[in-house]
């Protein structure tokens, strides 16, 4: 009994509207509605209903074929060990040691070279990842590490690590 009763509700609710009325309240204000409600209703003509037909559904076969080498080896991560971030060195010569730290080991065999930055400005490429900086300006200064591959595309950077520098002046 009840399933018959839920099974009407559910035809009676999925019926398609086969006329629709609309009306002009005196308020100005439209209304429409599938049988008329107002003496002024006029029939409307509905459009045809919008439909959508799915793209039939392709099984997904699992390639056979090994998945294609990678020319680049994947780097874990690339880290400014000296100076550590935030240090403040005091050098009256202004003279900077950096030093960067890559895990896996740097792969020169494929042409992977290190970009030493600092201040936004490239001051050095080799594949040891070390280098000085001679009679740097004394404040606070930013170094950034990159590996590139030999083509000169980024493969993966350090974060920024920023040290400020104390020299003394002749005015202080």
């Amino acid at each position: 009994m009840r399933l018959g009763l839920l099974l009407t509700l559910l035809l009676l609710l999925t019926a398609p509207v086969t006329a629709a009325y609309k009306w002009i309240a005196p308020d100005g204000s439209v209304s429409f509605a599938d049988h008329p409600q107002h003496p002024d209703a006029e029939q409307i003509t509905l459009p045809p209903p919008q439909t959508f037909s799915p793209p039939p559904i392709t099984p997904h076969t699992p390639s056979t074929k090994p998945p294609p080498k990678k020319d680049a080896p994947f780097y874990h991560s690339i880290t400014i060990t000296q100076p550590i971030h935030d240090e403040s060195i005091r050098n009256n010569a202004g003279n900077i040691s950096i030093s960067v730290s890559v895990s896996p080991q740097l792969q020169t065999k494929q042409g992977h070279q290190i970009v030493i930055t600092v201040d936004g400005k490239a001051i050095t490429t080799n594949t040891t990842g070390r280098a000085t900086l001679l009679n740097v300006d004394r404040g606070t200064h930013t170094i950034r590490a990159s590996i590139i591959h030999h083509n000169g595309t980024p493969l993966i950077s350090s974060g920024a690590s920023t040290f400020h520098l104390q020299r003394t002046s002749v005015r202080h």
